[in-house]
């Protein structure tokens, strides 16, 4: 028994050469979709996994990686790190795991500051107050690095309201070795608090971060959902 659609064999032709055609046009649309679509779900669970692993993370380090878009002519998308300011490591230090490499405070100081004792890393004292991120406010860093001098003291120009201001602010500096340990010192008034303390090691991290890793997984997770939903999409636009 022989079936037929009802239609001429050039007909049919015609039909097949049409779908063709869409085809030919609208798969590269579909792909570019499906790739960025992909993409933007890697984004969003990279910040969903850094939620998880870090503390109180700031805006800056959930919008340190970006989508480089796929196009027709270029069927790519890549997930990737923007460039990093100088001294900051940390994201790769948290991928990958090691000691990571000095800081941006820890070269001025290094750099600027005369210290007897060897000096290898500068982190946070116990008790120094914190930001809501968990950082030391980037206010105070900068007036205590201008006190010490590993930088321009900025303190020296200005109002004579802005010096009466200074002179009543705390004021930070480095001991010498055997008077304090070690680190930069608050005195404001007759109070003494520690800020930073020096360390003569490096601190070491754990792994915590597979940003590559986990990009592979929700990208092979999310993929063949995207992609149905993009030939779909395509298909139902073309002309």
């Amino acid at each position: 028994m022989k079936l037929t659609a009802g239609v001429s064999p050039s007909d049919l032709r015609k039909l097949v050469s049409r779908l063709r055609d869409v085809e030919r046009k609208q798969m590269p649309y579909a792909t570019m979709l499906a790739l960025n679509a992909t993409g933007e779900a890697v984004l969003e669970e990279n910040r969903t996994l850094m939620r998880k692993v870090f503390d109180r993370p700031t805006r800056w380090t959930l919008n340190a990686f970006f989508l480089r878009r796929a196009t027709k002519r270029k069927p790519e998308a890549t997930v990737e790190r923007k460039d990093a300011p100088r001294g900051r490591h940390y994201l790769e230090v948290e991928e990958r795991g090691g000691t990571r490499p000095k800081t941006g405070i820890e070269r001025l100081i290094l750099g600027n500051v005369a210290y007897e004792d060897h000096i290898e890393a500068v982190v946070p004292a116990r008790g120094a107050r914190l930001n809501a991120h968990g950082n030391l406010p980037a206010g105070q860093i900068q007036r205590a690095l201008s006190n010490i001098g590993a930088q321009q003291d900025r303190a020296q120009t200005g109002t004579d309201g802005s010096r009466k201001r200074s002179a009543r602010a705390a004021r930070y500096f480095v001991p010498k070795p055997g008077q304090l340990s070690p680190g930069v010192w608050k005195r404001q008034g007759k109070r003494l608090t520690k800020f930073l303390s020096f360390t003569d090691r490096l601190p070491r991290y754990g792994a915590r971060f597979d940003m590559e890793g986990h990009g592979r997984i929700v990208a092979a997770r999310e993929m063949p959902d995207r992609m149905r939903a993009a030939i779909r999409k395509a298909f139902s636009t073309a002309r």
